[in-house]
């Protein structure tokens, strides 16, 4: 739990007249103007494995992440734009990364992932009840990485990664334009096969409603050599990725007109506190 900061999914425009659709693209523009009381920041995580980081320095890492949802689609959606000193992309053995685990319906208790240690059959319930998503960039085949949970959920059309990157992806500085899609479940079985089986059940999200998310930002800086020099946490709780009590609660919002890009045919301001401002004085 962060009792110090209240975090909410912005409700993205599908299908909205005079609004530009929200894409899986890896093109960001759609989520520019989203004012800054929505993102989470570098300046927001928490170090929680390494201590060697210090403070937040966004000239090392840093980091803007929305989520939103639709209903239109009862889909969850994730982007990150991310400046990183030195990234390593697609090599193998990288940690570079986001770890996000979700839980819908707050069933998950203090263990998701290792319930044998709970004696608990884990073709039944490892990340049934919550699940761990991470982008795997050095995967040619599906760069989403699906933890635990049934594999047939991990793939397109049920999740998936769209990305861009502007610099060198492999060791040098740039900026990493991320953007995930997450099918919402309630309960999906490891031994499912399916959508439609009869076990899996699919959560219909709806404004107002509270759900948990943890991530960890996995910030390496030593490449294939290593491991990763900061795991940021949303947190503070390394164990997120197995413990869906470390996670926070976020609230799915209304959707709100004024916080999106128009189409191509409407002139759009930029909001004082949006991030292309923001991110100018990085470098300073």
């Amino acid at each position: 739990m962060r009792p110090d900061k209240n975090f909410a999914v912005v409700q993205v425009p599908i299908g909205v007249d005079g609004v530009r659709d929200v894409q899986m693209d890896g093109d960001l523009a759609e989520w520019d103007n989203i004012p800054s009381v929505f993102w989470v920041t570098h300046n927001d995580l928490i170090e929680t494995v390494t201590g060697t980081q210090g403070d937040p320095d966004p000239s090392n890492l840093a980091e803007r992440i929305i989520f939103g949802w639709s209903p239109e689609t009862n889909l969850m959606y994730f982007m990150e734009e991310r400046f990183d000193d030195l990234f390593y992309g697609t090599i193998d053995n990288n940690f570079d990364t986001v770890e996000i685990t979700v839980d819908f319906d707050h069933s998950g208790d203090a263990i998701f992932q290792n319930v044998a240690s709970e004696d608990l059959d884990p073709e039944r319930w490892e990340g049934a009840l919550s699940q761990n998503y991470r982008y795997n960039l050095q995967n040619p085949d599906n760069k989403m990485f699906l933890w635990g949970a049934a594999p047939w959920a991990g793939v397109e059309p049920f999740s998936g990664v769209r990305w861009d990157f502007d610099g060198d992806v492999n060791g040098g500085a740039g900026t990493l334009n991320m953007e995930m899609w997450f099918t919402p479940f309630d309960d999906i079985p490891t031994s499912s096969t399916g959508i439609d089986d009869s076990s899996v059940i699919v959560h219909t999200m709806a404004a107002g409603e509270i759900m948990g998310i943890g991530f960890a930002v996995q910030d390496d800086d030593d490449g294939a050599e290593g491991t990763y020099n900061g795991y940021w946490t949303n947190s503070g709780d390394t164990e997120l990725y197995f413990k869906a009590t470390a996670m926070v609660d976020y609230v799915l919002l209304p959707f709100d007109e004024s916080i999106w890009v128009g189409g191509s045919n409407v002139e759009t301001a930029v909001e004082d506190d949006s991030w292309g401002r923001i991110k100018s004085g990085f470098s300073k």
